[in-house]
């Protein structure tokens, strides 16, 4: 693999976790590194081997909303938490919404039909800044204390924690 196709696929995977993360983060109160983890699971695929086919391939099977509306449906009938279902959809469906902007798109009507990309390059360079500009002014926006919020004491606090610590600190001052 040459060194173009490696940034190209370091940069999308990080895009991929960052806007998971800020939707997870802007969104709801579950731990945001679960969308870290939804934003890069489709690309999961890529780990598939060649042998398996069609539709266990890259921009198959994980890349549609079916994948995606079962690992929700998953996500509740485990936890029995909207708010955790609805991280999950947030974290994969960010990944379905970028992807199937770019040229190959994705499979929204899989398995009924085959469906193609309407050719935006997503993935291209303005698109992808302009996707990590919003997602970082979403997590500067969810972000009460920057310096409580950025370094957690305990890594298992959540933001409502955080911001009964806000509180505290807020009342010690007066």
């Amino acid at each position: 693999m040459d060194t173009t196709r490696i940034a190209f696929l370091a940069a999308a995977f990080a895009t991929h976790a960052v806007v998971g993360y800020a939707l997870v983060r802007g969104a709801t109160d579950v731990d945001p590194r679960l969308g870290v983890v939804l934003g890069l699971l489709p690309d999961a695929d890529f780990l598939f081997p060649e042998a398996w086919g069609w539709p266990l391939v890259h921009r198959g099977l994980t890349h549609t909303p079916v994948f995606a509306a079962a690992a929700v449906a998953g996500a509740y009938a485990l936890r029995r938490d909207r708010t955790v279902a609805i991280a999950v959809g947030l974290g994969l469906g960010s990944h379905l919404a970028i992807d199937s902007l770019s040229a190959k798109g994705i499979d929204w009507l899989f398995p009924l039909a085959d469906t193609a990309g309407p050719g935006v390059p997503i993935h291209g360079p303005a698109a992808t800044a302009l996707l990590w500009a919003t997602s970082l002014g979403v997590l500067a926006w969810r972000t009460e204390d920057p310096l409580v919020a950025s370094v957690p004491s305990d890594r298992s606090t959540h933001r409502s924690d955080r911001s009964d610590a806000s509180d505290r600190q807020a009342q010690r001052r007066e």
